[in-house]
């Protein structure tokens, strides 16, 4: 099983004659225990690009020391990294899969091979309070490192001292820094061993290297806007893996919001690069959206039952209709996990990084932001509003409802196109103005998208009332459920009227 913990540590260039100073006096420190001495023996593994490094996560086998296994840090956040444990297995069976689908994201369907070893002579001080609680530790390194990686094998040593927190804070953190520096260490420069061991990275690619638009312009809003969203995708795919409570809608999310820059900016893109991703982004998003559809009928029902009268709804309609959504959850989540390790998927990912690098721009990249937005935003607009003048005529209720449907991603995408206004980039009269097309177009896709999921359950419900029927069983709770649906699409069809004409105003005064 694997086992998480946080670490807040801070390393040091230390000299090969210097020594570690008397710590114990340090406020809050009751005593230094003597030195413990071991050596660590431990083999990184990479894919041949380094894809691991490159994101700033190691992934090794360690022996040695009380934490021998296999271990995985991932990227600094707010100084601290987290770092995923497993038990020690033979180094010769290469990583548990359990690790690799942690990092899969990023070595996708390359493979792992050792790229260095580093031995560590380590002497280790704990630092403790007056109950013997450890606060904090403080590593002296010796440490032989050698590259594996071929054409660039060599052998390093160096020494470097290390401040690690245990149950202290981080008020102690930087009193012991301030000792260390003071006895003639400097702060390391190398974010890790490993970095240090391999030595200068070849040339980066896509999107660690990526490309820069100046302030103001479209292509540096848009920019800014990739990276944010790309990021996120990324950073949710092992959380996906691991199946976490809203993980599939949060990477959906991301990958609707891409896209959505994409179509919506279409004009400062190389359309040659951007049409593929566009449809690729839309795959991903379906295999995502099945399993979020049933996380959120599940959801929905048991809001929906939870408010009806007390013995309304039998407990067995209640749990036939709850279990029918988990497996539908189980069976789509499946697909998902298929999904996100074929290879369909991992070139989405190549495109990913790609998408940010300077063959993604065309000439559109150097207009301005602020006629970029408002001219995305308007050019979304003019099709919503034919979508909505067909839903008033449309006398066809279940084709009405799909229109409405469509009318809700087209203020879906405004609201989208809209949050990439920002202080950096756009003027503070236009910021403000897209601000409240925003609020406004959010508000509408939120009211619109409660008519839409009633339209669903509503569905599901009936359905569900004619087979009970169609059983010789009594269909009045499903009756009842699919009734207090009707009632609440009703209300979201009244507030939703109000809602538009907000929105008209808002755009009218963008201009």
């Amino acid at each position: 099983m694997v086992t998480q913990s946080r670490e807040r540590e801070l390393k040091f260039e230390a000299g090969q004659h210097s020594e570690i100073p008397e710590l114990g006096d340090i406020p809050g420190v009751d005593a230094v225990a003597d030195p413990a001495r071991n050596t660590l023996h431990a083999t990184y593994f990479d894919t041949e690009d380094l894809a691991l490094i490159r994101a700033r996560i190691t992934l090794r086998h360690r022996t040695g020391g009380g934490d021998e296994g296999w271990h995985v840090k991932l990227p600094p956040v707010k100084g601290a990294r987290t770092e995923l444990h497993l038990p020690l297995t033979s180094l010769t069976e290469g990583p548990p899969s359990e690790l690799l689908d942690l990092v899969r994201v990023h070595i996708r369907d390359k493979d792992v091979s050792p790229v260095a070893e580093i031995i560590n002579k380590r002497r280790t001080c704990y630092l403790r309070d007056a109950s013997g609680t450890v606060l904090a530790e403080v590593t002296d390194d010796n440490v032989t490192a050698r590259s594996l990686r071929k054409g660039h094998e060599h052998t390093s040593r160096w020494r470097e001292w290390e401040a690690e927190l245990a149950s202290g804070d981080e008020a102690l953190l930087q009193r012991i820094r301030k000792q260390l520096l003071a006895a003639g260490a400097r702060d390391s420069l190398s974010p890790s061993k490993l970095a240090k061991a391999l030595g200068p990275l070849p040339q980066d690619s896509g999107a660690e290297r990526g490309t820069d638009y100046p302030a103001g312009t479209a292509g540096g809003m848009t920019l800014t806007s990739l990276r944010k969203h790309r990021a996120a995708f990324v950073a949710y795919d092992p959380r996906v893996r691991a199946d976490e409570h809203d993980s599939i809608h949060q990477m959906r999310v991301a990958a609707r919001r891409i896209r959505s820059i994409l179509r919506a900016y279409r004009r400062i893109f190389n359309r040659s690069v951007i049409d593929q991703i566009e449809s690729e982004l839309k795959w991903i998003a379906r295999v995502l959206g099945a399993a979020r559809d049933a996380e959120v009928m599940e959801d929905r029902l048991r809001t929906l039952i939870d408010e009806q009268p007390a013995g309304s709804i039998p407990a067995e309609v209640r749990d036939k209709l709850i279990s029918s959504q988990q497996t539908a959850y189980r069976d789509a989540y499946d697909d998902v996990t298929d999904a996100l390790d074929g290879g369909r998927y991992f070139r989405l990912l190549d495109s990913l990084d790609a998408l940010l690098s300077p063959g993604t721009f065309g000439d559109g990249a150097l207009d301005s932001a602020d006629d970029a937005v408002g001219r995305a935003i308007q050019g979304i607009y003019r099709k919503a509003k034919k979508t909505e003048k067909a839903s008033r005529a449309e006398a066809d209720p279940d084709a009405r409802d799909h229109l409405l449907h469509t009318l809700r991603k087209e203020c879906k995408r405004i609201r989208y196109a809209a949050e990439l206004a920002s202080r950096e980039h756009n003027s503070k009269k236009v910021k403000k103005s897209v601000k409240r097309v925003r609020k406004a177009a959010e508000m509408l896709q939120e009211t619109l998208g409660e008519h839409q999921d009633g339209v669903i359950t509503r569905a599901l419900l009936t359905e569900a009332a004619h087979a009970a029927q169609k059983a010789g069983a009594d269909p009045a709770a499903y009756e009842l459920l699919a009734q207090h649906e009707q009632e609440l699409a009703d209300a979201a069809m009244e507030r939703y009227r109000e809602q538009w004409q907000a929105l008209r105003h808002e755009l009218k005064r963008l201009g």
